[in-house]
C-alpha cells in the first residue's frame, strides 16, 4: 500500500469510527468482510446489510447500524474532516498499522482505534500504571510524589488517566523528573479532563502523549471510564496503587490488569485509615508490596529481564544515596513528630516528653502554629495537625 492510498484508508477509518451504532466489533467485521474503510464506504447497501445479517441476528440492530450508515455517507466529508482533526495535531493508529502498541494489542479486544496528541508508548521501554484515590491524603500525596518521581527518573513510563490525586500527581512527578507519561483519557484527546489539569495535560502532550479510544470532541461520560482503565491496564506492564478505597474505581484497572496476566502491587497503609484499605486488601490477596520505590523498580526490571523482550536497563537509585538523604532530612524538634495521618496536640505533647523535650501544651501549641505558617505543617479539626507535602519526609 503506498502511503497515499495509507492516508486514504486512514481518513475512512476515521469516518467509520464516527459512525454512530458502529461499534468495535462491527468496526472490525465490516473492514475485514470488505478489504478495508474504504470498502466500506464504497461496498452497496445489500452487500453491507448481507454481512451484517450472517453475523447479528436481531433484524432491529442491523436496520439501525444501516441507518446510520446511510445517514453518515450523505453528510460525513471523509477528506475534509479528517484534514480538520490532523490540524489539530491529533494522529491516528489501527489495529492494523504496524506502529500500534503491541502490549495492547496483546490483551483480549484491544481498541480498533486509538487517537493520540504527542506520541505513543515505545514498545523498549518499561511501563507502570500509577492509580489511586482523587481524593487522596497528605500521605497520598507524599507517597504518588516520591515513587513518581523516582520510577519517572529511573527511565520507566508512567501510564495514568490524568485524574486528579494520586493519578495526576505521580505523572506531574515523573515529568518533573525527567522522565515520561502518557495520559489515557475517558474522552477526545481534544478536550482536557479534569480542566483543572490542563498544565498537567501540556506537559504530557509535549513530553509523552495524550492518548484515547474515542474519536475527538467526545465529552467526558462516566460510562467510558471502565473502557479507559482497561486501556490503561493494557498499555503498561504492571500496577501501582497508592491509596485506594475498598470500594472504588481504582478497583476496576486492577481487576482488569489481573486478567490481563499483570502484575499488581500495592502501597500498605494503616489499618485504621479508609484510604488504604484497598491497598492492604490488595496486598492481603497477594499484591507485591511497594515499601519503597525501589522494591518496584526492582521487580519490573526483573520482569524486563525475564521477558527477554524490552529494551534499555532501567536505572535503578541506590539504596546508599537513600541513607544520604534521609541523614540530611533528619528532623529535629517538633516536626520529628508529625506525619502525614493526623495527631492531635496532646499525642504530640506525649511523644514529646517520652523524647526529653520538656514544654507545656501552650508552648506546644505555639510551636505548631509556627509551623503552619511557614507551611510545614497543617491544622485539621480543632487541635489535630498533620505534615505538609513541602517539609518532605526521609522515608525513601
Amino acid at each position: 500500500m503506498t502511503d497515499k492510498n495509507r492516508e486514504t484508508e486512514a481518513a475512512y477509518r476515521y469516518w467509520l469510527h464516527n459512525v454512530q451504532e458502529i461499534g468495535e466489533k462491527t468496526f472490525k467485521m465490516l473492514v475485514e468482510e470488505l478489504g478495508g474503510a474504504k470498502g466500506v464506504y464504497d461496498a452497496s447497501e445489500k452487500r453491507i446489510e448481507r454481512i451484517l445479517k450472517e453475523n447479528i441476528r436481531e433484524s432491529r440492530i442491523v436496520e439501525s447500524k444501516l441507518k446510520a450508515i446511510r445517514q453518515s455517507r450523505k453528510e460525513w466529508k471523509v477528506e475534509e474532516k479528517y484534514g480538520q482533526m490532523t490540524e489539530k495535531g491529533i494522529s491516528m493508529v489501527s489495529i492494523w498499522d504496524k506502529n500500534y502498541p503491541l502490549r495492547l494489542k496483546k490483551i483480549t479486544s484491544p481498541p480498533v482505534i486509538l487517537y493520540c496528541m504527542g506520541k505513543l508508548p515505545g514498545e523498549e521501554r518499561t511501563a507502570l500504571a500509577v492509580i489511586g484515590a482523587r481524593e487522596c491524603s497528605e500521605y497520598g500525596v507524599y507517597t504518588a510524589k516520591a515513587f513518581g518521581e523516582k520510577i519517572g527518573a529511573a527511565g520507566i513510563d508512567i501510564i495514568s488517566g490524568m485524574a486528579r490525586g494520586i493519578d495526576g500527581i505521580s505523572q506531574r512527578a515523573a515529568l518533573d523528573a525527567g522522565g515520561c507519561s502518557y495520559a489515557v483519557l475517558g474522552c477526545g484527546v481534544d478536550i482536557c479532563y479534569p480542566a483543572s489539569n490542563s498544565e498537567l495535560y501540556g506537559q504530557i502532550r509535549e513530553k509523552g502523549g495524550i492518548i484515547s479510544p474515542f474519536p475527538p470532541g467526545t465529552p467526558p461520560r462516566k460510562n467510558l471510564f471502565p473502557y479507559r482503565n482497561r486501556i490503561v491496564a493494557g498499555l503498561s506492564d504492571g500496577v501501582l496503587v497508592i491509596e485506594a478505597r475498598q470500594k472504588s474505581g481504582t478497583w476496576i484497572t486492577v481487576d482488569m490488569a489481573l486478567e490481563q496476566g499483570k502484575d499488581v502491587y500495592a502501597v500498605p497503609g494503616r489499618i485504621t485509615d479508609r484510604l488504604s484499605d484497598g491497598c492492604n486488601l490488595l496486598i492481603r490477596q497477594g499484591a507485591g508490596i511497594a515499601l519503597t520505590p525501589e522494591d518496584v523498580i526492582a521487580e519490573l526490571a526483573m520482569l524486563r529481564n525475564r521477558g527477554g523482550n524490552r529494551g534499555a536497563q532501567s536505572k535503578t537509585m541506590p539504596h546508599q544515596e537513600n541513607k544520604k538523604r534521609a541523614e540530611e532530612e533528619k528532623e529535629t524538634g517538633i516536626l520529628g513528630f508529625l506525619d502525614f495521618n493526623p495527631k492531635s496536640s496532646d499525642e504530640i505533647l506525649e511523644l514529646a516528653g517520652k523524647a526529653g523535650m520538656d514544654m507545656t501544651l501552650p508552648q506546644l501549641l505555639f510551636e505548631l502554629i509556627q509551623l503552619c505558617m511557614e507551611g510545614k505543617a497543617g491544622q485539621v479539626g480543632g487541635n489535630y495537625f498533620v505534615r505538609k507535602i513541602e517539609a518532605g519526609y526521609p522515608y525513601f
